[in-house]
């Protein structure tokens, strides 16, 4: 993704694809590069595992928060319903990871 966004901070989209993981809505795609991308990330900060733990390692995320963002989720869902709206998926994992990353 080539956005400003990411400008200076490599870290920003592989923390929004683990709240798209968490919260059960990464893409197959997605899930397919980060497998691939999991040797180098190895190699790259030290550390073993998946992609997903090694981002949780690295961001030294307490074990409660998938759950909390889950709950989180669901009742944006069930608001983007009420609404009869497309639930905003990337907007929530850019805020989510915003603060994570601040």
């Amino acid at each position: 993704m080539n956005s400003p966004r990411y400008d200076g901070k490599p870290l920003l989209r592989l923390v929004e694809l683990w709240v798209h993981w968490v919260i059960d809505e990464l893409d197959p795609a997605d899930a397919a590069r980060l497998a691939e991308m999991e040797p180098n990330l190895r190699a790259t900060w030290s550390l073993e595992g998946s992609w997903h733990s090694m981002i949780e390692s690295l961001l030294e995320i307490p074990p409660s928060l998938p759950d909390d963002l889950r709950a989180m989720w669901q009742r944006n869902l069930e608001t983007a319903r009420d609404n009869n709206a497309e639930p905003p998926t990337e907007m929530f994992a850019q805020s989510i990871a915003d603060q994570l990353t601040a």
